[in-house]
């Protein structure tokens, strides 16, 4: 496919004090966000000219201030040889109205995030004065009632998510058990914290500016490292996940808008193929079922998949006919547009490389997007506390080329990736900004990669068909 330009591409980048303070509460990556736009802003990556120029002078801290205190950092001093480097226009997001939550996520649903922390609380407190009352102090609690801080389980459950879920049974692909109580979801993997309004508005907010810019053509390359939460269902949270800010994009990427041709006409024009690419270490399963009847959106997983491994965790409901979810021969949706490619352990930079090569690009070039929506999840690299896939830094630079290289309009989103490093020290012996492959054996043969190939020829048949 065709070379990235990189020098005509406009990239915008969203991001806010505010996006950073909560999005740094999210408590599988307390943090991270800070870490991830002040590495941005000190290798002067961004422009923040953009918000000097929007703001009313003279009061108050200005947003580009705001922002660098929050980086704490001062401008960066610009050598003569950064003079021409192309950096990336910042953009505040626009907090997610209840309206645009709502038009994916159940109402209810929404209305228990507006809650926070406190709702759960004063079920916490009432469950505690029951416990410390005569009548059962000789009792046990049910294990299904241990709190997420128990010391038992609360490392385990900091890495690895629960795979108890909720939502509403799916007609095609597999039914999801739904738990007598804590129907939202809001518990071990995604407790209720302090903050948590605040913290959805703005990431999906993020993740919906970003669309509104790529749909209106005000830029070509739009990014929210604070988006890609892939996990969470219409009506619950999952896997560290509280807001689908990835369906919302897209659903705001897919509304009808008011456009002027280049003859001056006013007319109506919307995105009718957008593709959606996974590359976290895991499954995509909140977006894939979000679109599993549309023919509009085409979910492309690449993840681990094993038994157990969350969320991989259904049997098929129709086993005479497909394969798990989020397997290689799963239901493919009333659409034919929910695909999965699923890695072994060890997945290598090669491996990677090889299913973009001989099946992602074959199926794009026959499908024809004409947006593309990539959640960046990181926790495959080499290192990650996960310890599953074998990945180098490298590996996703070249996979995000290659994205890039097919020149539509394209949205990055973040993702999973959990070894955060705070200290230079930590990168030793080489001390530099990497993540090499380590010496896990890619357990991916040649067999595996023969029958992705043989179920890919028949979903690129039917992408070229439609």
């Amino acid at each position: 496919m065709a070379e990235v330009d990189a020098k005509s591409r406009r990239v915008a980048y969203i991001v806010s004090d505010d996006l950073v303070k909560y999005a740094d509460l999210l408590p599988s990556n307390k943090g991270r966000s800070s870490l991830v736009h002040s590495l941005a802003y000190h290798l002067d990556l961004l422009d923040l000219s953009g918000l000097e120029d929007a703001d009313d002078k003279g009061v108050g801290p200005s947003s580009a201030g705001r922002l660098q205190k929050a980086f704490a950092a001062h401008p960066p001093t610009q050598s003569s040889d950064d003079a021409h480097r192309q950096r990336a226009t910042v953009h505040l997001p626009r907090a997610a109205t209840h309206q645009q939550l709502t038009s994916y996520h159940e109402e209810s649903f929404v209305k228990q995030l507006a809650k926070g922390a406190g709702d759960l609380e004063h079920h916490s407190d009432a469950k505690r004065r029951r416990l410390n009352s005569p009548s059962s102090l000789d009792e046990e609690p049910a294990s299904s009632d241990r709190s997420s801080h128990d010391p038992d389980t609360s490392s385990e459950l900091q890495l690895r998510p629960s795979s108890s879920v909720t939502g509403t049974n799916r007609e095609r692909g597999y039914k999801r058990p739904r738990p007598s109580k804590n129907q939202f979801g809001l518990q071990d993997d995604c407790p209720a914290f302090s903050g948590l309004p605040q913290h959805v508005a703005l990431v999906a907010g993020a993740a919906i500016t970003a669309a509104d810019l790529l749909a209106t053509g005000q830029t070509d390359i739009a990014i929210a490292w604070d988006g890609g939460r892939h996990h969470a269902k219409k009506d619950s949270a999952s896997g560290f996940c509280y807001v689908n800010d990835v369906v919302l994009a897209i659903l705001s990427l897919r509304k009808p808008r008011r456009v002027t041709t280049e003859d001056g006409r006013k007319t109506t024009k919307r995105a009718e193929r957008v593709l959606y690419l996974d590359l976290d270490l895991h499954w995509g399963d909140g977006v894939e079922e979000a679109f599993h009847s549309s023919p509009n959106v085409l979910t492309l997983s690449i993840h681990h998949y094993a038994p157990g491994f969350f969320p991989c965790y259904a049997p098929s409901a129709d086993p005479n006919r497909y394969t798990p979810p989020g397997s290689l021969k799963s239901d493919t949706g009333a659409g034919s547009k929910t695909l999965n490619i699923p890695l072994g352990i060890g997945t290598s930079d090669a491996s990677l490389e090889r299913v973009l090569t001989s099946n992602v690009e074959p199926l794009v070039e026959a499908w024809q997007p004409k947006m593309v929506v990539v959640q960046c999840g990181v926790d495959g690299l080499a290192g990650d506390p996960m310890a599953v896939w074998n990945l180098s830094a490298a590996a996703y630079v070249r996979a995000i080329q290659r994205v890039l290289g097919w020149n539509k309009p394209t949205l990055l989103l973040g993702g999973g990736g959990y070894c955060n490093h705070k200290f230079w020290p930590n990168y030793a012996p080489t001390y530099t900004l990497d993540a090499p492959a380590g010496e896990m054996i890619d357990q991916n043969d040649e067999a595996h990669f023969e029958a992705i190939n043989k179920v890919f020829l028949e979903h690129i048949k039917k992408a070229s068909s439609h």
